[in-house]
């Protein structure tokens, strides 16, 4: 189950906030840099039975499939900790 350790930021439709455009994780095949995917690439592979997750607070999260607070696009990638406008996977180092 990889962790999600990097997350690279793109501006939404209407300019004013940010969605998680791409994130990253590090594999077995290459532990120098993260790899970095579509959010939809993990949704895919979360539907296939691969878990994914992040630290925060020193406390392992599951990621969800959920919506953007801001502009409800669906499918979103959020995690399990996030609550109202937080996104906590934007708080994540740049990749």
């Amino acid at each position: 189950m990889p962790e999600i350790v990097a997350v690279r930021p793109e501006q939404g439709k209407d300019g004013q906030h940010e969605h998680v455009g791409l994130l990253g994780y590090h594999s077995d095949h290459l532990k120098s840099e993260p790899i970095m995917v579509p959010p939809q690439r993990i949704i895919d592979k979360e539907a296939l039975g691969e878990k994914f997750w992040v630290t925060i607070d020193g406390e392992r999260t599951d990621l969800v499939v959920g919506k953007c607070p801001v502009c409800s696009i669906e499918p979103y990638l959020r995690t399990a900790a996030d609550s109202g406008d937080t996104e906590r996977l934007l708080e994540l180092p740049p990749g």
